[in-house]
């Protein structure tokens, strides 16, 4: 079912709303209990405050014929963060959660990895994904899409919250891309073994979330190698072998498992 944020001021303004207060109102019953779920969600919530944004269903109603037809409340009041008019944005959060981990203030937008050649924002891309989404050159400049979005610098990108977001939608389309081109996104709805705790579910979720973590080959090697039942990798000393790629991405193949997510190119 389609959700949207509300925060408490859009609850209040919808409170104002005939269909909330006016008697006899055909729509009062049902906008009253939609109304209540958004109240209800808000106590919920780990942050509470004026400025906390939920997600909750869309308000739906019947029409002359019986069809459901969906009713976007008032929202003037909400403020939607940057992520949350963007596609898959229950999955974008659960991503940006594990990489730049900041709940608050700027919402990890102005995160820097380490390194010469440091991730960036909110979800931590780095160069070579900036490069693949054309944000960035094989020179790690910034390129003539990424200054039509008005960055020209890393200092730019990092205070740009809208840009950051259109970067990672040219990331995630350029790795769905990869992944379907390397019969990765074919195998959408089986499951393979996994190197410990039985099988692994493969979704669009998870596959989306493992190619972020360690790239669309790794992932095709990762499912080959699960395919083939061999023995888990040996731990090398002093690298990151392996062992510790496949652990990531039998994580992330569970971990997103359930989550909603919508492809971002065409099949």
């Amino acid at each position: 079912m389609p959700t949207l944020p509300i925060n408490e001021a859009a609850l209040r303004e919808a409170m104002r709303d005939r269909r909330y207060w006016q008697p006899g109102h055909p729509e009062r019953e049902g906008y009253g209990a939609w109304v209540t779920e958004g109240w209800q969600a808000l106590g919920a919530a780990p942050d509470q405050g004026a400025d906390t944004v939920v997600h909750v269903r869309a308000y739906e109603r019947r029409g002359p014929d019986g069809d459901v037809i969906q009713v976007q409340a008032h929202t003037r009041g909400a403020s939607p963060r940057a992520w949350e008019n963007q596609p898959n944005p229950e999955w974008r959060a659960q991503i940006a959660r594990e990489e730049s981990n900041r709940e608050g203030g700027d919402f990890g937008y102005g995160s820097v990895g380490r390194g010469s050649r440091p991730a960036l924002g909110r979800y931590q891309m780095k160069p070579e994904g900036l490069a693949g989404a054309g944000w960035k050159n094989d020179e790690n400049q910034w390129t003539a899409r990424a200054r039509a979005a008005g960055v020209a610098s890393d200092a730019a990108f990092l205070a740009n919250p809208a840009a950051q977001e259109a970067a990672f939608n040219d990331y995630l389309r350029n790795n769905e891309q990869q992944l379907r081109t390397n019969g990765s996104w074919a195998r959408i709805g089986s499951a393979v073994e996994g190197m410990r705790d039985g099988p692994v579910p493969i979704a669009a979720s998870g596959l989306a979330a493992a190619a972020h973590r360690e790239g669309p080959a790794t992932v095709r090697r990762y499912l080959a190698h699960r395919d083939q039942r061999l023995p888990i990798p040996p731990s090398v000393e002093g690298q990151r072998s392996d062992l510790s790629r496949f652990n990531q991405l039998e994580a992330r193949l569970r971990t997103y498992a359930t989550l909603p997510y919508s492809a971002m190119t065409p099949r």
